[in-house]
């Protein structure tokens, strides 16, 4: 549902963050697999995308993208594990 609203965003080139714990979505209370199937579904909105595998650097790279997308304006977006981080 929110697909449409990035292709929207990065076409205006609209500076935006958003950031995202990706973990599979499973029945069970707690899931311990990464999944990045609702990341690489959005590859074709044209957003910037970032990585970050541990906690220090989600932090670090939400700093450096806010910077990024403040200069550039160009939306991205910042994925992590949502299990580790």
């Amino acid at each position: 549902l929110y697909i449409p609203n990035l292709y929207k965003i990065a076409g205006e080139l609209l500076p935006t963050v958003i950031h995202v714990a990706a973990r599979a979505l499973t029945g069970q209370a707690l899931s311990i697999y990464g999944d990045h199937s609702d990341v690489m579904l959005v590859r074709g909105t044209n957003l910037a995308m970032v990585s970050s595998f541990t906690v220090q650097e989600a932090h670090d790279m939400a700093i450096v993208t806010q910077v990024s997308t403040l200069n550039s304006r160009v939306p991205f977006l910042h994925f992590m594990d949502g299990f580790r981080t």
